[in-house]
């Protein structure tokens, strides 16, 4: 008789022990006729904890938690489920196996496991095979050193625009059938976006697969086959979003950002600052993404324009008519009399650093208001790219109640645009975002003003951010890199370096007090924690050494 397996993710709260268990037991009535229901690695507390794993208080819940889903499992089935398990002074990420009324828990390696907690420590057990029909094995990655027909591996890992499609290649490149599940829909989505990822493969082919849109998948495990497809890992590890199948992906995790922040703060709205530039527009394509895949009403889609003294006709006809377009709620407020106004209370008249600030504070400002008042999620929309230059005001654009463009370097917002223009939810605005793409990128509170002209062109700054902290390479050899990849002279590229470079580290005190968003890469910026008056001399230094080249 063929062995049946579940693969379940149910919705989970971080930290919230009864929702969790409640949910988790939904799920096993959804597993009547299943032999081994596999949940993933601290399912009962949440594998987005934090630091609040530390606590007794939340691992005692965890284990008595455990002793009321046992006494729920049907005697026929064993199942896998995590939890944090306190060992002395330690916590570890432990794996509870229920089994014909016995409970047995196990601290296991790390694996594929993805948990940003200093608290978690992991052990090195070794959990027992299960001998029948069918060998299984449960691991904390694909290895198989008992030989087993099938390899299960319940974790807890993020999803980014390119690993789920790594995951399921590795999973194919082996001669036994492999099966995996990890945290999906309720998780924090602060930074990670967990997507719920079932798979079970065989024969070098992926037999089954659902994410957080189905919480539950069962089927039979295959007979162990000879079959498979060679793996070689192709680490991209590229900052850069390029392919539409990758654009895709990044508004879909950024989408389900949004609509999750949404739901644990009670709202059905959201609400921006749309300028007509490249990161508002993105913003609203991930929004639109969010509201039409959750049936939400895109009238509940705010888009607040806020012309100033140097905007420009071509910007706010552009807002206006995606506005139009995608059918959403538009609304204008001028800053033009309240920025006078401040102004003259503190008695400046020059147009100078002041006077910027001032509209963008004003529009920040304007933003929190109308969020408050119509109870709606206040979207950032400033890009990676903005971020690592600190191109933004401090107290102004750089504060949000959720950024969903975090990740997202400039060069891939135009890119992610493009691709949306090709999908038919995009068609009724590609000529729009065509016109959006072609307009000199401008924060536009000074007349004739060009960022680029200011700090540089982004395809340089996007480029050194890209290998600078995404590769991890050295200026030297990024500059060398960069003279044979770009027309620019050795100059432009050394002055456009040192300026990344020198106002990446400046302005770290802004990334450090910013908002909760979409990590769309494991190696990205969302990752790295720099202290504020840390200097970056050795990174100078090390770009010195190619003066002489010059």
């Amino acid at each position: 008789m063929a062995t049946t397996i579940a693969l379940c993710s149910p919705e989970l709260k971080p930290g919230d022990v009864k929702f969790n268990t409640e949910k988790i037991i939904d799920c096993l009535a959804k597993t009547k006729n299943a032999d081994i229901v596999v949940f993933p690695r601290l399912c009962i507390t949440g594998a987005t904890c934090g630091d609040m794993y530390a606590f007794p208080t939340l691992s005692d819940a965890a284990f008595n938690a455990l002793q009321t889903i046992a006494a729920a499992c049907p005697p026929h089935e064993t199942v896998i489920l995590g939890l944090p398990l306190q060992k002395t002074d330690e916590v570890y990420d432990a794996t509870a196996i229920v089994r014909q009324g016995k409970t047995c828990v196990y601290c296991m390696p790390k694996g594929i496991t993805d948990v940003s907690s200093s608290c978690i420590k992991y052990g090195s057990d070794d959990v027992p095979t299960m001998d029948g029909e069918i060998k299984i094995s449960i691991r904390a990655d694909f290895d198989n050193p008992h030989e087993s027909d099938c390899v299960v591996v319940p974790s807890a890992f993020a999803s980014y625009v390119r690993n789920e499609s790594e995951i399921k290649a590795k999973m194919c490149s082996f001669p036994y059938v492999t099966a995996a599940v990890s945290s999906g829909k309720g998780e924090s989505v602060s930074n990670k976006i967990m997507s719920g990822f079932k798979a079970l493969c065989s024969g070098g082919k992926v037999k089954e697969y659902a994410d957080w849109d189905n919480d539950v998948i069962v089927a039979k495990i295959p007979k162990c086959s000879e079959v498979f497809t060679p793996y070689s890992p192709q680490r991209n590890q590229s900052l850069i979003i390029s392919d539409f199948d990758e654009c895709m992906t990044a508004y879909k995790l950024m989408a389900r950002g949004i609509s999750s922040r949404m739901e644990e703060i009670g709202t059905d709205k959201v609400i921006l600052g749309l300028s007509g530039g490249i990161d508002s527009t993105n913003v609203l394509m991930a929004v639109i993404t969010a509201f039409d895949e959750n049936k939400i009403d895109r009238k509940n889609i705010i888009c607040v324009t806020m012309r100033g003294a140097a905007s420009t006709r071509r910007t706010q006809d552009n807002a206006n008519a995606l506005i139009e377009a995608f059918k959403v709620t538009g609304q204008n407020v001028p800053i033009d009399s309240a920025v006078t106004l401040h102004l003259r209370a503190i008695n400046h008249t020059l147009k100078d650093v002041v006077y910027e600030n001032a509209q963008a504070r004003e529009r920040t400002q304007i933003l929190l208001d109308l969020s408050n008042k119509y109870n709606a999620l206040m979207l950032g929309t400033g890009d990676l790219s903005e971020i690592c230059l600190g191109w933004s005001t401090f107290g102004g654009d750089q504060l949000s109640q959720y950024n969903p463009n975090c990740s997202v370097l400039k060069t891939s917002a135009q890119n992610m645009l493009r691709a949306f223009a090709n999908t038919k939810t995009g068609k009724c605005a590609a000529k729009i975002i065509a016109d959006i793409l072609d307009t000199p990128i401008s924060p536009e509170l000074l007349e004739q003003q060009s960022t680029e002209n200011s700090i540089g062109p982004y395809r340089l700054h996007d480029y050194f951010i890209d290998q600078m902290f995404g590769k991890k390479a050295a200026p030297s050899a990024v500059y060398r890199s960069a003279i044979q990849k770009f027309d620019d002279s050795p100059a432009d590229i050394k002055k456009c370096l040192l300026t990344m470079i020198n106002r990446m580290f400046k302005y770290q005190f802004k990334r450090n007090f910013g908002s909760d968003g979409v990590q769309l890469f494991e190696n990205d910026l969302c990752n790295i924690k720099v202290r504020s008056d840390f200097r970056p001399q050795a990174w100078l230094s090390d770009l010195d050494r190619v003066n002489s080249e010059n």
